[in-house]
């Protein structure tokens, strides 16, 4: 609550000024009455008791063009809190003074909609967005929040254009890649419908958009594996997993599959084999890959250092262990119940796979788009 105690103890100084400036007495009772109006909401603020405080605020009829600053502010600081009912209330009643400036009925028409936003009223929050786009053409205030709406009820074209709107100022690689990764996200509905001809149009828009995206590789594979071309497709497949291990897990079952169709699992495992040894997340797709063949031609020490020092899955350290016995110059009988032991502990961490870079969030799987801050090709191994 400090916070909002430096928010609006400014607001009792500024009535007292304001009365030192009236002349009549009725001026002047009318500025006490606006200090006393707020000290009291401040209190009941400190008080915890921030519906009491909403009412005061509310229910005061005097707002002018300082005053309503802060009752934004003071809005928006209840939606960061989520305190989204009382944000929009405050909002709500500020909209309907007729006392505001232009620029301030945008401001709060915008506070408006990103408290629909976060209410999870998308319906609402995007007629207000539009409505502000339709007011200023050339605004981007409310293209970020609208490309969000979009992105979460799966709009893709509408999600392109408020880029679009977004980059008006300067079209920046970011905007390009976001662009791409729509594409993407259409090529892979049409993918799912078995419109190759839609999927090929869209993976087209998105490789212009971003040519060398790795998303935009692996679809044109999957594509090229629709269409029984599968030679080609692991060519494509290998070309996306060199410029980026990140997606093996995403790609595995797409790149294994295509691999035994046409013979290349020892070309696989050698490229699984140079990734891992700058990669230890690689080892349990090289693990599975191996047990396919029956091959056994991975580097011992470096997989008793991950036994040790990562955080692999059950059926990796049992893998693992059956390579190792085989090998008892590198790790004795003896020594396997131990290490077993710390690899048993690391998977019991239960520490996440990949870690968005941008906010930290942990997640098991590969994603595209970050699930908690909504960033795009942002996720790596935590």
């Amino acid at each position: 609550m400090i916070e909002i105690l430096f928010l609006l103890l400014p607001l009792a100084f500024y009535s007292g000024w304001r009365a030192a400036k009236k002349n009549n007495s009725k001026q002047c009772a009318e500025s006490n009455k606006l200090a006393d109006d707020y000290v009291k909401g401040v209190n009941y603020l400190l008080s915890e008791e921030p519906d009491k405080a909403l009412e005061v605020f509310i229910n005061h009829p005097d707002v002018d063009e300082y005053t309503a600053e802060t009752y934004l502010l003071l809005g928006n600081m209840f939606r960061n809190r989520g305190e989204v009912d009382r944000a929009l209330r405050l909002h709500q009643n500020l909209m309907a003074r007729s006392s505001l400036t232009k620029y301030q009925k945008t401001s709060v028409l915008l506070a408006l909609g990103e408290d629909y936003f976060a209410a999870g009223m998308l319906d609402r929050a995007e007629s207000v967005f539009q409505e502000l786009l339709e007011a200023d053409p050339n605004g981007v205030n409310a293209c970020l929040p609208l490309r969000q709406i979009y992105e979460q009820t799966h709009e893709w074209e509408k999600a392109i254009q408020t880029t679009l709107c977004l980059s008006k100022k300067s079209f920046t690689e970011s905007h390009q890649k976001l662009i791409a990764h729509y594409y993407c996200e259409m090529a892979e509905q049409e993918m799912s419908l078995g419109n190759l001809h839609k999927v090929e149009e869209y993976i087209s828009k998105a490789e212009k958009n971003f040519k060398s995206s790795v998303r935009v590789m692996i679809l044109q594979a999957d594509l090229l594996e629709r269409k029984k071309n599968y030679k080609s497709a692991f060519k494509v497949y290998l070309k996306a997993l060199r410029l980026d291990s990140r997606v093996l897990s995403y790609l595995y079952s797409k790149i294994s599959k295509v691999s035994a169709v046409v013979g290349k699992d020892k070309e696989l495992e050698v490229i699984l084999l140079d990734l891992y040894k700058n990669d230890g997340a690689v080892l349990s797709y090289l693990l599975m890959l191996i047990s396919r063949n029956g091959s056994n031609n991975i580097p011992v020490n470096f997989l008793v250092d991950d036994l040790k020092n990562r955080k692999l899955d059950i059926s990796s350290i049992i893998s693992a262990i059956d390579i190792l016995k085989s090998n008892y110059d590198i790790c004795s009988e003896h020594e396997k119940l131990p290490l077993i032991e710390k690899a048993l502990i690391n998977y019991l961490k239960g520490e996440a796979i990949f870690q968005c870079q941008n906010c930290g969030y942990k997640m098991q799987d590969y994603m595209w788009r970050c699930p908690a801050c909504y960033q795009w090709d942002r996720v790596s191994h935590s």
